[in-house]
């Protein structure tokens, strides 16, 4: 180990030597240097070496070479000749580099650094810049060859390579070549077809321009020299090319877009294109005519259809295919295309119906005169839409549609009227048949709308539940309603407290008791009504322990089913309820009485408190500043007795306990609670620890080592450790 970290040191004295001589660092400085790289060497000697120790290497060495370069900036020597110094550090991350890559192959973040790394560098040299800039070029498509050798089925390595050849190394042909290579590997990757038709439709655009600039379509320009030739190397330029082997996963047989993307390039000789100045009439015509399939994006169109076959059933991905066609001019018959494929096959979607409906519009500015009438155009679109697919989910859409565009013409008073006018009676046609073309999201937006226009929103809430008895959402909105208009006065003699509190207790709760939000507006209106003195401290906690009984026996139904995202949503509904009990508790003023023990009245079954003379406490409920201890202990007393307390629940009542007694008890209670995790073991050992009750803890420390998993030993036994250090 030792010869070769003094090997890698021996080859730095010439760089040291360098920088001390051109007064860059001092000798303090490189001492330093050399002490941080020695660390470092050592480091990637170990046996098992992690890649963050290599990446760590990488910084500090960019760290150095940054400040490297502002030194020489500041002592003005940028103009001086090159020395080993300004390219030595460049060189040993890249080393680092190759050392990262050949011992973690399999980290792909790893390999993209390195091609970023290599990226950066390429304009930072200071000597010859078309040398350093061809070396970093060849050297960059060396790493992107083994990258895809080594994780051939990572799209985006493919993409950043053909990037590469056709940004840099200045190749269309490559860049083809790669990303048909990779489609043959995974053919379903949305971020290659993208690329890929991009490539295609790129690739035109230049074409088109280099033919105006050669005079062969008969649009003869002035073009500068040196675009001509940038662009006519394009497809003979091999000096930096990806010199990629033969893949095992690729499979022999060609994809057709090939063969017709090789038919229509053999005909644009490049040869005869640059001798365009001797071609006679009858040749530029025959020319303009063998390629005209190809200039209109016959190719691009080809890559589509392969790519809808590949991916077939994804809107989105036809929607980004839209967009980019839209960025090139003359792709308009390919984007009326992609289009009318949206509309073949997606005939009964009615995200697809209404994007089609307002696409017209993404190519109007807001400020055109034109967008009255694209607007217009949208709305008799989706009215026509509606008459071929007259679903919930359509109607959804186009009162959506109505309500975006409602709120963005607020500065043009007669547009803001039609589209209210055109919401108001979609809502009136939906109500009209309530049926068919209702579901729980459009009732829910209609309610939006009859709210907004000052109708009865709770009739049509009320016919909702009716209609979707099981819906949280549905049984939230008519809830907050009624508890809002209550509390306003709006309802009065309408939706009293009592008749409010027997819809949540009878009917709300028992719909959907498994809606977190729907407890929590119960609760507010429960504790609202506790601050105003009309409901006793006792039947609030009555509640809270009626609610437990009632999630915890929703929670047994949902052990028995085979959904484990119901039970863990229901889980975490449990440790929430009791948390927001321990917290009320905790809050009561310190005046207050002190609360009931649970007996029977634990298992209470909801009931609305009509009367409420028999309240005992006269205080509102205010957070106090320190909060109510004795309220703390009896509300955990109670829910460890006659609920089944979570682990959420037991760490938040440490968070509030302050005696070492009681602290004991509950750390004890959250270990028996879930034995088999490490963390509330660890919590418990390090109260222990922090008391001084060592010979406790080793007690504790052994208990834990019986229940924790074999697995999760090592860690915990490291955790436990690090406590007395």
């Amino acid at each position: 180990m030792a010869e070769v970290v003094q090997y890698h040191l021996e080859q730095m004295v010439g760089e040291l030597e360098d920088l001390e001589r051109r007064d860059l660092f001092t000798k303090p400085e490189l001492k330093a240097i050399v002490k941080k790289r020695t660390k470092f060497e050592y480091a990637l000697r170990r046996r098992r070496v992690k890649c963050i120790d290599y990446l760590r290497y990488i910084e500090y060495e960019i760290n150095v070479d940054a400040l490297r370069r502002q030194r020489k900036q500041r002592k003005q020597q940028h103009s001086a000749k090159t020395t080993l110094s300004d390219f030595s550090i460049t060189q040993r991350i890249i080393a680092i580099f190759e050392r990262a890559v050949v011992r973690h192959p399999e980290d792909v973040q790893l390999w993209l650094q390195f091609v970023e790394f290599i990226k950066s560098r390429r304009r930072m040299s200071t000597g010859d810049a078309d040398e350093e800039d061809d070396g970093h070029s060849r050297l960059l498509s060396q790493v992107f060859a083994r990258a895809i050798s080594a994780h051939p089925y990572e799209s985006q390595l493919w993409i950043k390579a053909a990037a590469h050849e056709l940004e840099v190394n200045m190749n269309g042909s490559a860049a083809r070549a790669l990303l048909q290579r990779a489609l043959r590997l995974i053919s379903d990757d949305k971020e290659l077809w993208i690329e890929y038709f991009r490539l295609e439709l790129l690739l035109v655009e230049k074409i088109k321009a280099r033919r105006r600039v050669l005079g062969i379509d008969g649009e003869k320009e002035t073009g500068d020299s040196d675009e001509v030739q940038a662009t006519g190397s394009e497809e003979t330029e091999d000096a930096g090319f990806i010199d990629l082997p033969q893949l095992d996963e690729e499979g022999g047989q060609d994809l057709m877009v090939e063969k017709l993307t090789e038919k229509a390039l053999a005909q644009l000789d490049q040869k005869t294109a640059a001798s365009a100045g001797n071609l006679t009439e009858e040749q530029r015509a025959a020319m303009s005519q063998q390629t005209n399939a190809y200039l209109q994006g016959a190719v691009a169109q080809i890559v589509f259809e392969q790519a809808i076959q590949a991916i077939s059933d994804d809107l989105s991905f036809r929607q980004e295919l839209i967009a980019i066609a839209g960025q090139f001019a003359g792709a308009e018959q390919l984007r009326q295309r992609v289009l009318d494929s949206i509309g073949q096959d997606f005939v009964t979607d009615a995200d697809a119906r209404a994007y089609l409906c307002s696409v017209h519009l993404s190519t109007i500015s807001t400020e055109s005169p034109e967008l009255i009438d694209g607007l217009q155009l949208a709305v008799e679109n989706f009215k026509q839409a509606l008459s071929e697919l007259d679903t919930p989910e359509m109607w959804a859409k186009y009162v959506e549609f109505l309500s975006q565009w409602l709120d963005a013409s607020e500065s043009m008073k007669s547009l803001q009227a039609y589209f209210a006018a055109q919401r108001k009676r979609a809502v009136a046609m939906i109500s009209e048949s309530r049926d068919v073309r209702l579901n729980e999201e459009l009732a829910l937006s209609c309610a939006d709308v009859i709210e907004a226009d000052g109708g009865d929103v709770l009739s049509w809430l009320a016919d909702a539940t009716q209609r979707f008895p099981e819906s949280a959402d549905v049984w939230h909105r008519r809830m907050s309603a009624l508890v809002a208009g209550n509390y306003d006065g709006l309802n009065s003699g309408i939706a009293s407290s009592s008749r409010i509190d027997n819809l949540f207790t009878s009917q709300a709760l028992l719909q959907a008791p498994a809606s977190r939000k729907l407890w929590d507006l119960w609760f507010n209106w429960t504790e609202l009504w506790f601050s105003r003195k009309d409901v006793s401290a006792d039947k609030v906690q009555a509640r809270y322990m009626s609610a437990f009984a009632r999630v915890t026996q929703q929670r047994t139904l949902q052990a028995l089913s085979a959904d484990p995202d119901s039970l863990a949503q229901v889980q975490a509904l449990v440790a929430h309820l009791q948390t927001r009990y321990i917290d009320w508790a905790w809050k009561l003023p310190a005046s207050h009485q002190p609360l009931s023990a649970f007996g029977e009245l634990a298992h209470a079954q909801f009931r609305p408190d009509d009367d409420d003379s028999d309240m005992e406490d006269s205080e509102q409920c205010a957070e106090p500043a320190t909060g109510n201890i004795e309220a703390l202990r009896q509300a955990y007393r109670n829910v460890s007795r006659h609920a089944f307390p979570t682990p959420g629940f037991y760490r938040r009542c440490i968070e509030l306990e302050t005696d070492a007694k009681h602290l004991a008890m509950l750390h004890e209670m959250a270990c028996r609670v879930d034995e088999a995790e490490s963390e509330p073991w660890l919590a418990y050992l390090r109260f222990l620890a922090e008391s001084k009750q060592l010979s406790q803890a080793s007690d504790v420390f052994w208990r834990a080592t019986q229940t924790i998993p074999d697995a999760e030993q090592p860690a915990f036994e490291a955790a436990y450790k690090n406590m007395f250090q």
